[in-house]
Parts: C-alpha cells; structure tokens; sequence
C-alpha cells in the first residue's frame, strides 16, 4: 500500500505538452508555429523541476505542437514552452517584467543561432557590402525562414528538407552558406559530426528565447506557484542541460532554437 505524505498529498498537476517530433524545425521569424526544444531535453530540465518542487505533480503529454496550442486554449493542458507572440498572450501568461514584457531573465532557455560556411564565405562575408544584391546562395532547411534584418542581406535563397542537405550542398560548393544552432545561453555548440571545412561566423545572427507559458485558467488559480516555478526554472542551469543532452544526442541538428513557434 503506498502511503502519501500531507505535501505530496496536495501536490497540484501540472500538465506540460510538449511536441511529438524528435527532430524540431528551426525558425528565425515571428509567427512560426512549431516548436524550437528538443523533445529529451526538455524531459531534463522538467524532471529535475519535478524533484525540486514538493508543491508540483508533472503529467508530460506529447502530442503534435498545433494540438498543444489549442489544448492550452482551453485548459486541457496547463503549459507549453513557447517563444513570445503577442496573439498568445489572450490565451497564455508569460512570465512578464515590470514593464509587462516578456521576462527573458525567466526564459527556460536562449538559443543563438549563426551562419555557417567555408573559409572562403567567411572572408566574402565580412566585405559583403560590396556585391551586388543576391551575391551569396543561402542554404534553407524546411521550416527556416529570415528574420527581418536577414532579408536585407545578399543572399539567394534555396530551400532544402533538412540541415543536413543544406551542409551538403555548401560541401558541393551548390550553396555558399546555411543558418545553425550555434550557442545556448553563453554556451558555444560544437557539432561532433560536422565537417570541419565549415565554420560558424559569430557573433550569432538572432538570438531566441523560449518560455514557460501557463494557460490563463491555471496561471489565474495558482499565481503563487507559477511564479515560484518561473524562478524555480530560471535558477537552473538549463543551458548545461540542453549541451548535455546534444552530446548524448550528438548532433547539434536534432535540437532547434527559434520564435517558437
């Protein structure tokens, strides 16, 4: 028989949808609709919540990331990890500053992607101003599109099905460069299986934060624990956490960063 402490007794359920692809898309424009965190990852930074706070009971669901936004409508799921988009908010709380912006101090995570390319991109690149307009072929995978600032670059877009076909391409010499997951937090990424002719320019082109958002009903009964869990999330070396679960993985393509989503 399994007895429950008064504490674990009045545990409150917290229900978290994450998505059912093990391989995300990475976005770097407002608007996109799917997800930025790898699946395993996010296990890890939610478990160890999970141990930390007595006062939460966490039910996983996985379920496409559509399914998880309409649930979050309507309370059938109590949160997501989502980057900002200001249509969420009548639906979903954020964790907000003083100003009423998202609080990116509270952000579960900060993912920084960069431009890849060979040696020889990497020198064109830093004289770019000089080429005439579409003077760079840009490697696009499924699911990428630019922010604004990267329109105004010279590139010629070729959308490809994966990150991987779009590093072969540069590999072929088809495309001059493609977009990458290069930092999290302050944590530069390494890829194990990267071909080493191809290197990141830094600093990062975006830099994306990604949220712990509650539905309005559970954030309107327990605004107290949310707030301890927001702070509870943000104490963490979740960065470390992310970078350890991308070597086991161990490959850098598997985890995207995005406006999620």
């Amino acid at each position: 028989m399994l007895y429950l402490t008064a504490v674990q007794a009045k545990a409150t359920e917290l229900i978290y949808c994450y998505e059912d692809t093990r391989s995300a898309s990475h976005f770097l424009n407002e608007g996109s609709d799917v997800p930025i965190d790898d699946p395993d990852a996010l296990l890890a930074v939610f478990q160890r919540l999970d141990n930390k706070l007595d006062q939460v009971s966490i039910r996983y669901v996985r379920q496409p990331w559509q399914a998880c936004l309409t649930d979050l409508r309507s309370n059938k799921v109590n949160a997501v990890i989502a980057a900002y988009r200001k249509d969420r908010t009548s639906f979903g709380q954020y964790p907000l500053s003083k100003t009423q912006q998202p609080d990116s101090k509270r952000a579960v995570s900060e993912f920084s992607s960069c431009l890849i390319g060979s040696n020889r991109f990497h020198q064109q690149w830093q004289s770019r101003e000089v080429f005439q307009t579409k003077a760079f072929t840009l490697a696009l995978p499924r699911g990428y599109k630019l922010n604004k600032a990267m329109t105004q670059e010279p590139f010629f877009i070729q959308h490809t099905a994966s990150v991987e076909k779009a590093l072969e391409l540069i590999e072929r010499g088809v495309a001059d460069a493609s977009i990458k997951l290069c930092q999290i937090g302050s944590r530069k990424i390494v890829s194990k299986n990267q071909n080493t002719a191809l290197k990141m320019v830094y600093p990062p082109i975006t830099k994306e934060h990604g949220y712990l958002v509650f539905s309005k009903t559970f954030y309107d009964e327990n605004q107290s624990l949310s707030q301890r869990i927001w702070h509870t999330l943000a104490a963490q070396d979740n960065a470390k956490l992310y970078v350890e679960q991308l070597s086991k993985a161990g490959n850098t393509n598997q985890l995207a960063s995005t406006d999620r989503y």
